[in-house]
């Protein structure tokens, strides 16, 4: 017997829900990983054709004889220049800086001398960072070439980088598969803590209810049987209570039994079913002497495919509910059995003190109560008698402070012969 552990009627499509929520999770995050790329690659195509761009302005205004000192030359290089924000730099044929931008290093003009010891430098001479920008934009991309005259003479190259931010763009990817995977940990770590919590509220509510349920019967068979030694009680007697004490042991036993496997349905009247359970709560009142009324309107063509001792059970704790509302007071509870269209609806109501809205969303979570002896196992219980063994539904149907509630439940109809 294990209440968590039971088989839900419904659990295939559950667990096709969840395939189908688990695919369209990972198809978000592959075109979000992909538009991300898209987004990258689209960005990294400005700095290559800027670059040509340049390219082009060089060749148009430098001339073969002077590629890096013509006067238009470096009216283009100021005016291209200043409106490139990646690194580009511009050299001779030989492969020695003539302009660049977006890189480290100060503007300054290379003599002679610089060009002659250009292939070794120190790491501490002045040109060496120039020198290592220049290496590593020619491991980015391939130089633009800047040719002129009708041989398409090599005058220099253009040698250009990506923008700082596209390179932080490089690790967008990662962050954000880091970051989903942070999300997708912390929800699971938040959804196993709810659900070890539920269970764990299910399993002490359900430990104390079956304490509770055995512990009447086996304490009034305790006293018949005290009695029975003691001579002070006829035989006759005291077998029939001590046969209803048992009887009683026996649906005890049968609804925990049943409650922790899949449990057989039959096509049923309900008009019997409730007849019996309002027959008991009645007995009840009248022992206790509590001025409640229990009114009834059931159609006895009601028929549905249930388990006769699963759903007696949730609604006696809905009807025990509406006792508990009316705290010892008189009070009237509402039973009726219709139906309507493919569903049979039998809704309970009392003129107890109602639920406060803020506790609404949460009478069906295990655990939940406002009592101050509750196990908040009554209405979870119902809810998965009814929705998961039955394929019906239940729900607060209205409730006002002082007025009272409505409980409604819902069956698929059995087919009329």
């Amino acid at each position: 017997m294990g209440f968590p552990a039971f088989n839900k009627k419904h659990s295939r499509w559950t667990r096709v829900w969840r395939a189908y929520l688990f695919v369209a999770a990972m198809l978000m995050i592959g075109a979000s990983l992909v538009y991300t790329l898209m987004l990258i690659r689209r960005l990294e195509e400005e700095p290559r054709i800027m670059s040509r761009v340049f390219a082009r302005f060089c060749m148009t205004a430098a001339l073969p004889e002077a590629a890096g000192d013509s006067p238009e030359t470096g009216i283009i290089f100021e005016e291209v220049i200043q409106k490139i924000n990646f690194p580009v730099m511009v050299t001779d044929h030989r492969g020695m800086p003539l302009a660049w931008k977006g890189i480290p290093v100060e503007p300054m003009s290379l003599s002679e001398d610089d060009y002659l010891r250009w292939q070794n430098l120190s790491t501490k001479d002045r040109l060496y960072p120039l020198k290592k920008a220049l290496q590593d934009l020619s491991q980015e991309n391939q130089p633009i070439p800047l040719m002129l005259g009708t041989d398409s003479t090599v005058v220099g190259y253009v040698y250009y980088g990506q923008p700082r931010v596209l390179k932080e763009l490089h690790y967008l990817p990662f962050l954000q598969l880091a970051m989903i995977a942070l999300f997708v940990g912390i929800g699971f770590m938040g959804f196993r803590a709810i659900k070890m919590n539920e269970e764990r509220a299910l399993w002490v509510g359900l430990t104390r209810e079956a304490a509770h349920q055995l512990g009447t019967p086996i304490s009034s068979l305790i006293g018949w049987i005290t009695l029975l030694k003691e001579g002070s009680q006829p035989l006759g007697e005291v077998i029939p209570e001590m046969e209803n004490d048992l009887a009683h042991l026996e649906k005890v036993l049968s609804r925990f039994n049943q409650i922790g496997s899949f449990p057989k349905l039959e096509t049923q009247f309900l008009q019997p079913l409730l007849d019996e359970t309002i027959c008991y709560f009645e007995r009840r009142l009248r022992v206790r002497g509590q001025a409640v009324t229990l009114e009834r309107k059931i159609d006895p063509a009601c028929r549905a495919n249930l388990n006769r001792v699963l759903l007696i059970w949730a609604i006696e704790n809905v009807v025990k509910n509406a006792l508990d509302a009316l705290e010892d007071r008189p009070g009237v509870i509402e039973i009726s059995c219709l139906r309507n269209g493919r569903r049979i609806e039998i809704k309970i109501s009392d003129n107890g003190r109602g639920i406060p809205p803020k506790n609404q969303k949460r009478i069906f979570a295990p655990g939940f109560t406002t009592k101050p002896m509750g196990w908040g196992l009554g209405l979870s219980l119902v809810k998965r008698i009814v929705e998961d063994y039955h394929g019906g539904r239940v729900r607060l149907l209205f409730s006002r402070p002082g007025t009272g509630t409505c409980f409604l439940i819902q069956l698929p109809a059995a087919d009329q012969d």
